[in-house]
């Protein structure tokens, strides 16, 4: 239950308007309990008249004055029509007010309940942000969307309970107990028997739920998964002719989803009936002991009898209602412990204390035996690397897939963190050096194009704000990319789609190189930007990447051995370590090298 009282203590923004809430319920309930007992003077009016002279006051309880001062409104021309009248009034001047604050209560109720999804969702985002690629690399992409959608969803009806329910519900309870008490304390007590055996039911049932809601959510995770993969690798499925295998995976996923969901829904939906049964069981009960006593000459009136008898039938509602409170709460434990998973998630890389900024990069970037690993995996991704690139020097990576060539450049803007060793900028750790300061050292431009679902002007003033409309057609220039955008449909203002769908490969490299350009960032790093390109617009983004490393220091993880002949250094991994530095004339002629037979692979001898 600890997750569920994290979530009431973020309500504590809008504690006032729970107050007033309660308040709306207290009005509620009254009326709602005035138009009950109103049924009673309507019967008497009806059927029974009045038998008894009102100027007497009884010697009862403050109820008892209550009801003789009503009565004696009601009844006191002696006129059963006149009396009619009354009561109609009465009655629906209880509606009015009983629906009035209904709705005045349901619509804060529904206020705070979907301020408190919007917070929410906002504390998962902000942390989502925060955190590494490291704890993305170790989840489903369809399960953490799942998380923000669907879980934050489910907790909503929880919100919905504690303030319906585990107030409304008890109030309404009390005011019914009370009234009937009143009426007749022997009956009420009577009614009381059904109480032990509601909480043994409430218990039993919600552990069973509480454990298939662990398992519907676990299996909404998985099959939500598959639909993502299936949108993102929708090429390569069709290309494999895989459709009939991925349908049959997500079957799988979707049949152990139905399973879990009707588990479920089989013990949500016995809850209701079975305190329904109780109630019932209990009102014919109390009819049979009613009757017998008033046949054999109780106090209890015809009138007062029917009127407990609705008294004790409303009470089945608040008391069947309140009696799933427990069931939709442990519903939601589970979307509740995996939203706090990503709001109580920590950040593996931020600032350390004392971290400052960095404006300036000066002289060079060192690396000291730096050794890296995934936490998942004890291999070495990366051994013993020592390095030290020169400012305004070109740098090229090469090596085999798998040698390491993309992690040693993500651990620059500390992407990750080295497990070892330490990366060094103008002679200071990069640990040292506040992230967004670090950050803003680097332009970045990779084989993998991220455009986002939004303008092309957009994506090129990506993080930056307020930019003149010369600087952004500029970049572009410099890019290669003003001409195709002039010939799309609204040229800057066109939208690329979702990940630049509605752009080929290298319209959307020259739009990255655009956006790098005009970051205008001292350090660049290219990883393999011009692989998989045809011959034209590999010769148009080469053109723009070497006017994108002009006057920079630039690293390069190049596929294509002819894009980096130029380079100052050209370093050579080898399973994680450096196999051999040198430039492309130097290696080109070592012939046991791994460059030279990558080379020969490449062009042949």
């Amino acid at each position: 239950m600890r997750e569920y009282f994290r979530l009431v203590k973020l309500l504590k923004p809008y504690r006032h308007l729970l107050v007033f809430s309660f308040i709306l319920i207290i009005f509620f309930s009254f009326f709602n309990a005035a138009s009950i007992y109103l049924s009673i003077p309507l019967l008497k009016t009806l059927f029974t008249g009045v038998n008894t002279d009102l100027t007497v006051i009884p010697n009862g309880n403050f109820f008892d004055s209550l009801r003789h001062s009503l009565d004696s409104w009601i009844f006191k021309e002696g006129d059963k029509y006149s009396a009619l009248i009354k009561v109609c009034i009465l009655l629906f001047s209880a509606y009015f007010f009983k629906n009035f604050f209904a709705f005045l209560q349901g619509t804060l109720t529904q206020y705070v309940e979907k301020s408190l999804i919007t917070d929410l969702r906002r504390k998962m985002f902000d942390k989502f942000n925060s955190l590494s690629l490291r704890y993305f690399n170790e989840r489903r992409s369809g399960d953490i969307v799942s998380r923000f959608i669907t879980d934050v969803n489910a907790i909503q009806n929880t919100v919905s309970v504690t303030f319906t329910d585990l107030i409304k519900q008890p109030v309404l309870i009390i005011t019914f107990l009370v009234m009937a008490f009143l009426i007749s304390w022997k009956l009420t007590l009577i009614s009381m028997v059904t109480v032990p055996f509601s909480v043994i039911l409430i218990i039993f049932l919600g552990k069973k739920l509480k454990k298939y809601s662990i398992r519907v959510q676990e299996s909404l995770g998985d099959f939500t998964s598959v639909i993502s993969e299936n949108i993102y690798g929708g090429k390569i499925i069709r290309a494999f002719r895989m459709e009939d295998f991925e349908k049959k995976r997500f079957d799988v996923k979707l049949k152990e989803y139905f399973r879990s969901l009707m588990k479920s829904s089989v013990y949500t939906a016995l809850s209701r009936p079975l305190t329904e049964l109780i109630s019932v069981g209990l009102g014919v009960f109390i009819i049979w002991y009613a009757g017998r006593e008033i046949f054999t000459g109780s106090t209890l009136a015809p009138e007062e009898f029917i009127g407990f008898l609705l008294i004790i039938f409303q009470l089945m509602a608040p008391i069947k209602d309140f009696s799933t409170v427990s069931n939709r709460i442990q519903e939601s434990y589970a979307s509740a412990v995996r939203i706090f998973e990503i709001i109580d998630a920590k950040p593996d890389i931020e600032d350390l204390p004392g971290a400052s900024d960095k404006k300036e990069f000066q002289h060079n970037i060192e690396f000291r035996n730096v050794t890296f690993s995934y936490a998942s995996s004890d291999k070495l991704v990366l051994d013993s690397i020592n390095l030290n690139v020169k400012r305004n020097e070109t740098v090229a990576i090469v090596g085999l897939s798998g040698a390491g060539k993309s992690t040693l450049v993500d651990l620059l803007p500390r992407f990750y963190d080295v497990t070892s060793g330490e990366i060094l900028i103008d002679g200071v750790n990069i640990k040292n050096i506040k992230l967004g300061s670090l950050r803003d050292l680097f332009g970045i431009v990779t084989q993998e194009i991220i455009l986002f679902n939004d303008t092309i002007r957009s994506n090129i003033t990506y993080g930056q704000k307020n930019v003149p409309e010369e600087l952004v057609i500029s970049a572009a220039k410099n890019a290669n990319a003003h001409e195709f955008i002039m010939e799309t449909e609204n040229g800057y203002n066109t939208v690329v789609g979702e990940r630049g769908l509605r752009l080929s490969g290298g319209q959307k490299q020259r739009i990255a190189i655009a956006r790098a350009l005009l970051k205008n960032a001292p350090i660049m790093i290219l990883d393999e930007a011009t692989s998989s390109l045809d011959t034209e617009s590999e010769h148009l983004i080469q053109e723009a990447i070497e006017r994108l490393m002009e006057n920079r220091t630039s690293i390069v993880i190049a596929h294509r051995l002819s894009t980096i002949k130029d380079a100052d250094r050209i370093i050579v991994l080898e399973n994680g370590k450096i196999g051999i530095i040198g430039n492309h004339t130097e290696l080109i002629n070592d012939e046991k090298g791994i460059y030279k037979k990558l080379y020969e692979m490449q062009f042949g001898n």
